[in-house]
């Protein structure tokens, strides 16, 4: 196997905020039908193609090149240009940011630019970047060029930051995506401080919306509200780790981490929408179990999930599923799950709230190698590439029927 070669919180609660975006409440408000799952569907066969990455975080695709490529981060700071075909691995050098690898902050997303049509043109990274005094850390967008020669980065240019800096080290979100209209969107936990999520002149527990120089489209949901950001395109988000877009809608997909149980798939389809996090949610306090505000389905300003579990989805054992990267391959829905350590695979009906998308049931593969932190199709092949969670941890190629 080929190797490597080279604080005060200055928010109040969100009773202070006078802002509610009206929504349909979904169809589905009922409880989730218990052992929902069939751990005998959908077979599959996995191969490591690189075997000794270090908590690899994110991956995607280079273009031009039939999808021989990909760009793939290392939580430690480490970005990587690794060859599909034999498995040859190079670190990309020049000016990959410095990033502030603690808990779990670090180099953390990549996506390409849509238009990449070869060496020299933008990839886009998310990771946690220090303050000047190099104790507080904040989610940073910013962009380079890739000399794929060198392989080097180059014209490295941070285009936002997810103020503001705290030294808290969790839940920094951080997935991003391009739509087919060439809008960004990069995702932000709520660091731990959950009413901030609620706070529209904070960029916690949101979802950003971005041109692909970083700046803020002029028809962003609260550009002309002087009390909120103008980058922020939802909020009422915990910690949302997978981000995707579905092939034939174009719609945005998102899920997100709950306390105890409460995670989430979610439909982006509500600009401005309020999601719920945390005055309406299907969560519980990890400490004696608690209710956490209202149920979602109670409120009709709160933008419903599509799917959600509350301790009653499975009579396994496994209370929720706290997800990481998603993808779509096949007309089903595809996520990690970190703790449980397997690849989720979602069978879809439908595809939008009009037509009245639900998950039919679930499968889980891909269960023997660790924590599953990335997954992404390919558009040039029949496979998935699903990054494990570990050190040393492999790239998995992954065929599913």
């Amino acid at each position: 196997m080929p190797k490597r070669t080279d604080k005060a919180h200055l928010y109040q609660h969100a009773a202070s905020l006078g802002v509610a975006v009206l929504v349909a409440i979904t169809a589905a408000c009922a409880a989730p039908t218990a052992n929902a799952i069939d751990v005998d569907a959908g077979s599959y066969s996995a191969e490591p193609i690189v075997e000794d990455l270090e908590h690899p975080w994110g991956l995607d695709f280079l273009g031009g090149h039939d999808g021989e490529y990909a760009v793939v981060t290392e939580r430690a700071g480490n970005l990587l240009l690794v060859n599909l075909a034999d498995g040859s691995v190079a670190e990309i050098t020049g000016e990959v940011p410095e990033v502030q690898a603690a808990g779990q902050g670090g180099l953390l997303d990549v996506a390409v630019h849509p238009e990449y049509a070869g060496s020299g043109d933008w990839i886009y990274l998310t990771y946690s970047g220090a303050d000047d005094s190099g104790n507080e850390s904040a989610t940073h967008l910013g962009r380079g060029r890739l000399d794929e020669a060198g392989p080097t980065l180059q014209e490295f240019e941070v285009l936002y930051v997810a103020e503001p800096f705290d030294s808290e080290t969790g839940h920094f979100g951080s997935r991003i995506v391009f739509d087919e209209d060439g809008y960004l969107y990069m995702t932000t936990g709520d660091r731990r401080d959950r009413y901030t999520a609620q706070d529209l002149g904070s960029n916690w527990g949101k979802i950003l919306r971005f041109h692909d120089d970083g700046s803020i489209p002029a028809d962003n949901p609260f550009v002309d509200d002087e009390d909120a950001l103008n980058a922020i395109y939802t909020y009422g988000h915990r910690n949302p780790q997978g981000l995707a877009v579905h092939p034939e809608t174009g719609e945005l997909w998102q899920n997100e981490h709950g306390e105890q149980d409460g995670d989430e798939i979610n439909l982006i389809d509500e600009p401005g929408g309020n999601y719920g996090w945390p005055v309406a949610t299907y969560d519980r306090e990890y400490v004696g179990g608690a209710e956490i505000g209202d149920l979602p389905h109670e409120r009709d300003d709160i933008v419903n999930p599509i799917y959600w579990w509350d301790g009653t989805r499975y009579d396994d054992g496994q209370s929720g599923f706290p997800p990481s990267g998603m993808t779509f391959h096949g007309g089903d829905l595809f996520m990690g799950n970190l703790p449980n350590e397997y690849l989720g695979r979602f069978y879809l009906e439908g595809s939008t709230r009009d037509d009245g998308v639900e998950v039919t049931g679930e499968s889980r593969i891909v269960g023997e190698y660790g924590r599953v932190r990335d997954v992404r199709s390919s558009d040039h092949s029949d496979y998935l590439y699903v990054l494990i969670d570990a050190a040393p941890a492999p790239l998995l190629r992954v065929r599913v029927e």
